[in-house]
């Protein structure tokens, strides 16, 4: 690490270099955003182009940008279509065409982002790691995208002069100030708005606040504004590569000034000579045409004074005169001439001097600047130097970063064939072992999805690479395939390596033949198998690596980078530098490169402890997707948030097991001819169905172990234990070949075995590893474990003696990036160590409560972790079977969930298949469907009764399902023992309720029984459900005298019920059956209340169901036309028989005079009325007051009506009662009301509380009221408080 100011001395200077700092500091922060946009925004427009074309698989790489720009079209219509959507997203609709190549659209996401940099000079930036701080700013400024990503609005003009300000352009003023002074110095109060306009922008509250990359950049420049800082080798290089680029171009702009400037005084100084060279032969001119007017004049005046002497002489001097005049003129011209040619080599001699001045200048100042800018290059290149030999050099350049992942790829790929290429098909024998491509079978995967709470299966089946990576909307990120053990899982993600490397290889070599959809080359030496499933090897070309990590080699670990330095990295280089580089390139390529990173095993895998649940990427990866494969308990228990997993797949084994046996079958060499193979698949197919093996043949590895032991003579009949007693027994036999039988087997799995009881002791210890290293606290060595550990155990002899290692129990891995040589051991797969841990347990049943039983208290969850153990105990010994599944019940604390019911289901038809006695396994919590799993569970819940707490029950058809031409059985469940059943939710039409066993069962498949006592009796009924708490039924059949019943006996409970009834039929003798509806508040049972409910339904059955109930408070509410002769009677015989009745409440939409029939006479206390449908008229004026006057016990009334009438008061006239409530909602009282009202009033003489609400206050309600003798008069505007 090296301090910033340990590079520059000079204040400003300094503060120039952490303003340069600051700026690669924030652009650092802005990239994940950044990034991350120009990727969604790649995606959105090539899935909404391509969601209209015939094959969403549509590519072009042949349109150039020159093209597009002149509406050439595209031949697939896409490009031109992509070209709009980006204008569309430009502020400007002014896109920076030069520096991008529509070739690379499709491929390159950042080559569109380079679209929206307004200057040029980007063309071979190939990722926003490569462009500036500028480039990066001035895309978020010009894609209009960017305008929800900031609380700030980006707008135009000059933003910075808003309010709020833009500090995107704030940021870039910051740059350009840096980026062009000419000193290279900044002050400490510029440097200061610096750090504030850049830690604002950082800091903004819509995104960038929240981002884990922005956040690191401010703190970043917070330690750089206190100089405390520490820059990486990294760091230091980039930096000083861009403040030595900045110094090149200054120093490039002072020598060009500096040569301008001379170059412009050689041109004045030039000018200047020039003028003065032109001035002087002006002058000379003159002069001679001065001297040339003396000597004419002169000539004339003696031509004058002797024309009269030459004319005389004319003849004589003629000829004289001639010569004396050509003479005059010749000399005339000589002295012309001379000051002609001295002129000319003077103006030459000072012409030449300026020339030779201005160019002895121009070499001075050229020599000057090439000193100057040589030695700042010089003094450049040595802090460089000096910088990169004290750290170390760990920068990549573009070239040698292409070449060093070329050279990875290749070592990979290599690799992974020598890895995966061959697969053995039984690990017992060595012809088991064959090419993976040769056998493979595509797998039975199904997308599964969130319903009720949980996942469930769709039932759609997955037969592309696509279906898994990618969604309709975006590609994903984090995916789950769960199965079983030994379902396939491993096996599935080394094909899809395997495809990958025939995809990449055949991607590197460029062949010339084409590729689709449905190509798949192989080796010349492979065989090849067409199948339309799993064949679509150009998805995974997206994927420029494929990492494959078995997680069980790296528990205690949690971050995935380092999980492939160490399993795959060390594995391929061995020194140790050529694995440190190797590290630093792992890193760029997980940062710059899709990668698809599978993770296989989670369920073999333990964290740190903390709150990493899932080994986990770092931020700086996102570019990678994770595969993950568990199983299934592992995904349930594992507490992964929804918005962790983007799709979950279940793996349910091979799809064509038949296929797969024969494929298996043909792998032997006396199977061969198509006849006798043909012959063998026949008799194979007629074994596995005559004992019910077919659906083991599902999980790959019992496939195998049953078709070679069937080749070897030796039947299997559906145990587990059985088909593992004879892996254990082939396994025995490498080792040693002696054989004896038991001769009493200590289980029945062992009956007939050869090679186990000569090798018991090895066995037990075995047994003893497996099982104190399976339920270890220390989990990262309970599946992978060193010599030390064994050596517990005896069993860390060396390899020769070492029992465990020759048959093969156990496996031993060199740790290769270990200091000294190492190995580290496994069992050959879980499900052999949980085996032979059952065994041990069962052999030792103390151990369920000496260490099981404070494992599964320390290990939460890790009831589910053990159910293949459970399992296999099931088969084992069934006593301590029973003793571990109350273990596991108690901790699972009777909550309802399918996993674990499934894991004792699966322990029982274990515990059938091997013939156990005395099946009492602990279940407190069921969810029943009429399917095949109901007769076992039903077996199951028999012997649970007592202790069952939860039951979900749903049969949705009345009709029995046929199977195989035979008729369902009707199962009944006698609720009559489950004192500890606390909820009870029963759905369907196929269900029948009754209060005693039932003999007509052809319309119902499942029958529920109460087994209540005599129904005559059943105010006091025995003790039934004295637990229950919640009770809900859906499309049930029942009669009224069972629904009755139960009324009765939810009376009996203490505690608070909540009891739901949705569309119930009532079964009776009038008619077939009847339909109600009814809901059952949590207030139905009191402590000190006997009851109150809502009934809303108007069918008389129900209220023959409320007759005799000992219900101290009743709300009915009937919202049909009103009550006719039959309800009136039975409603009426009902609340009769209610002879502790305190409290009624009854709502109607009409009043009727049957109603009041039905209430006269009630010794209640307390009436609720409310009649929504009107007023009351004449008639039913007269039924009401002679009900309520027969209502002798009554103290409180209330009424709500939606009208008030004349009727009402007449109706109260008289009555004894002490608190009377009124409620006219949508109407005032007129005078003649008023009047009425008045007079019933007064007439109340008991009257001790009286609340009224009206819609108006009125001084007539005011007269009214008047005179009262009530202790209390409430009155209320209806709406206000």
């Amino acid at each position: 690490m090296a301090s910033l100011a340990d590079v520059f001395k000079e204040k400003e200077r300094f503060n120039w270099l952490k303003a340069w700092l600051a700026i690669d500091i924030a652009k650092s922060g802005l990239e994940h955003l950044a990034d991350n946009e120009a990727r969604n925004f790649h995606q959105h427009i090539y899935s909404q182009v391509t969601s209209t074309l015939q094959s969403q698989s549509y590519t072009c790489n042949s349109c150039n940008t020159a093209n597009l720009l002149r509406n050439q079209q595209c031949p697939v219509k896409i490009c031109n279509k992509v070209c709009q959507e980006i204008i569309k997203e430009h502020r400007y609709k002014k896109c920076s065409w030069n520096n991008t190549s529509a070739t690379l659209w499709q491929t390159r996401h950042w080559e569109i982002a380079k679209c929206y940099i307004q200057t040029d000079g980007y063309a071979d930036k190939i990722s926003i790691q490569d462009t500036d701080f500028n480039g990066v700013v001035s895309f978020m400024l010009n894609c209009k995208r960017f305008d929800s990503k900031f609380s700030f609005p980006i707008t135009k003009g000059k933003p910075t002069h808003n309010n709020p300000a833009c500090l995107l352009y704030k940021a870039r003023e910051v740059h350009k100030a840096v980026r062009h002074s000419s000193i290279m110095k900044v002050t400490d109060v510029d440097l200061q708005d610096y750090f504030t306009s850049l830690n604002n922008l950082l800091n903004d509250s819509s995104y960038l606040s929240q981002d884990n990359v922005a956040k690191n950049a401010v703190v970043k420049l917070a330690q750089l504004e206190k100089d405390t800082l520490l820059l990486t080798t990294t760091s230091m290089m980039c930096f000083l590569d861009a403040v030595g680029t900045t110094l090149k171009q200054h120093l490039k702009g002072i020598a060009k000034d500096v040569v301008d400037a001379s170059v412009n005084d050689l041109r004045v100084n030039t000018a200047l000579c020039i003028d003065n060279i032109r001035d002087f032969m002006s002058n000379c001119k003159k002069e001679l045409a001065r001297q040339a007017d003396i000597h004419k004049q002169d000539i004339d005046e003696h031509v004058d004074r002797k024309k009269q002497g030459i004319d005389d002489h004319t003849r004589r001097h003629k000829q004289d005169m001639d010569e004396n005049a050509d003479r005059h003129k010749q000399g005339m011209d000589e002295h012309a001439d001379r000051h002609k040619h001295g002129m000319d080599e003077h103006a030459g001699r000072h012409k030449q001097s300026m020339d030779e001045h201005a160019n002895r200048h121009k070499q001075v100042i050229y020599d000057h600047a090439s000193r100057h800018k040589q030695c700042l290059d010089e003094q450049a290149e040595k802090c460089i130097k000096d910088i990169q030999e004290q750290f170390g050099n760990t920068a990549f350049t573009e070239t040698t970063y292409k070449q060093s992942c070329k050279e990875m790829l290749g070592a990979l790929t290599k690799y992974y064939r020598k890895r995966f290429c061959h697969i053995n098909i039984f690990p017992l024998d060595d012809w088991a072992e064959e090419k993976l491509l040769d056998i493979y079978m595509p797998p039975n995967i199904q997308f599964m999805a969130k319903a009720g709470g949980y996942f469930k299966k769709t039932g759609k089946q997955v037969l592309k690479y696509e279906n898994i990576f990618l969604s309709p909307t975006k590609p994903n990120q984090q995916i789950f395939i769960q199965g079983e053990a030994g379902y396939g899982k491993s096996t599935f993600l080394a094909k899809l390596v395997m495809d990958w490397c025939t995809i990449t290889s055949e991607q590197s070599a460029e062949t010339t033949l084409p590729i689709d959809d449905k190509t798949t080359r192989l080796s010349s030496n492979t065989q090849m198998r067409y199948s339309n499933v799993f064949d679509d090897l150009t998805s995974l070309k997206d994927f420029t690596y494929v990492f494959h990590v078995t997680l069980r080699e790296s528990v205690g670990q949690f971050e995935i980078e380092k999980m492939i330095n160490t399993q795959i990295v060390d594995s391929i280089y061995s020194s140790e530098e050529d694995r440190g580089k190797a590290y630093r390139l792992l890193n760029e390529i997980m940062k710059r490169e899709r990668c698809l990173v599978l993770l296989d095993g989670l369920d073999e895998w333990t964290g740190t402890g903390d709150h990493h649940n899932l080994p986990t990427l770092a931020d700086v990866h996102s570019l990678c997707v994770l595969l993950i494969t568990a199983r299934p308990w592992k995904v349930t228990e594992a507490k992964i948030l929804d918005s962790q997993i983007c799709k979950r797949l279940q793996l349910d084994g091979i799809n064509n097991v038949l296929e797969v046996s024969r494929t298996l079958l043909g792998c032997r060499k006396d199977f061969k001819s198509r006849q006798d193979l043909d012959k063998k698949q026949s008799e194979f197919e007629s074994y596995v169905r005559k004992f019910g093996l077919l659906e083991h043949l599902y999980s790959p590895m019992m496939c195998c172990l049953i078709v070679h032991s069937w080749a070897k003579g030796t039947k299997l009949k559906g145990s587990r234990c059985e088909q593992y007693s004879l892996l254990l027994e082939c396994l025995f036999k490498k080792a040693n070949i002696e054989t004896s039988e038991f001769q009493e087997p200590p289980y029945r799995c062992f009956t007939e075995s050869q090679n186990i009881q000569p090798n018991i002791e090895h066995l037990n210890r075995l047994a003893e590893a497996a099982f104190y290293l399976l339920f270890s606290d220390t989990q990262e060595k309970s599946l992978v474990f060193t010599i030390t550990e064994l050596k517990k155990f005896n069993l860390g002899e060396l390899y020769p003696e070492n029992f465990s290692l020759k048959s093969g129990i156990l496996t031993a891995t060199r740790n290769a990036s270990a200091l000294r040589s190492s190995s580290s051991f496994t069992f050959i797969h879980k499900s052999i160590q949980e085996f032979l841990a059952a065994y041990h347990i069962a052999c030792n049943t103390n151990l369920i409560d000496d260490v099981i039983s404070g494992y599964l208290n320390r290990h939460k969850g890790a009831y589910l972790g053990i159910s293949q153990v459970f399992i296999f105990l099931c088969g084992l010994n069934m006593s301590a079977a029973n003793k571990l599944s109350g273990k596991m019940d108690e901790y699972y604390a009777g909550r309802f969930k399918a996993a674990f019911q499934d894991v004792i289901l699966a322990g029982y038809r274990e515990a059938v298949a091997n013939q156990q006695k005395d099946i009492v396994l602990k279940l407190s919590a069921y969810y029943l469907e009429f399917d095949n799993d109901i007769q076992d569970l039903h077996s199951i819940w028999t012997n649970n009764k007592s202790d069952v707490q939860y039951m979900k029950i749903y049969v949705p058809d009345r009709q029995l399902s046929q199977t195989g031409g035979e008729s369902a059985s009707h199962i009944e469940f006698d609720l009559s023992s489950c004192n500890k059943l606390k909820s009870l939710e029963l759905n369907g039409e196929g269900i029948l309720l009754s209060d005693f066993a039932s003999t007509s069962t052809a319309e119902h498949l499942v029958g529920i029984v109460l087994k209540s006592a005599d129904l005559f009796q059943c105010a006091d009924p025995p003790p039934l459900l004295s637990s229950i708490k919640y009770i809900k039924m859906c499309n049930v059949t029942c009669s009224y005298t069972c629904l009755r019943c139960l009324f009765c006996t939810l009376l009996t409970v203490d505690d608070a019920v909540t009891f739901e009834l949705q569309s119930i039929y009532i079964k009776c003798a009038e008619a077939e059956k009847r339909e109600i509806s009814a809901f059952i508040h949590k207030d139905f049972i009191h402590k000190d209340v006997n009851n109150a409910s809502i009934v809303k339904t108007d069918n008389p059955y129900l209220f023959k169901a409320l007759h005799g109930l000992n219900a101290k408070n009743l709300t009915v509410s009937i919202w049909g036309e009103g009550l006719n002769v039959d309800h009136e009677e039975s409603l009426s015989q009902s609340l009769s028989s209610l002879t502790q009745l305190e409290t009624l409440s009854i709502g109607v939409k009409y009043d009727s005079p049957r109603l009041w029939k039905a209430l006269h006479g009630l010794n209640i206390r307390s009436l609720s009325l409310s009649i929504m449908g009107g007023g009351l008229n004449v008639d039913h004026e007269e039924s009401m007051s002679q009900s309520l006057s027969s209502l002798t016990q009554l103290e409180t009334l209330s009424i709500e009506v939606e009208y008030d009438s004349p009727g009402l008061w007449k109706a109260l006239h008289g009555l004894n009662i002490r608190s009377l409530s009124l409620s006219a909602a949508w109407g005032g009282l007129n005078v003649d009301h008023e009047e009425s009202m008045s007079l019933s009033l007064s007439s109340l003489t008991q009257l001790e509380t009286l609340s009224i609400e009206v819609k108006y206050y009125t001084l007539g309600l005011r007269m009214a009221l008047h005179g009262l003798n009530a202790t209390s008069v409430s009155v209320s505007i209806w709406g206000e408080v």
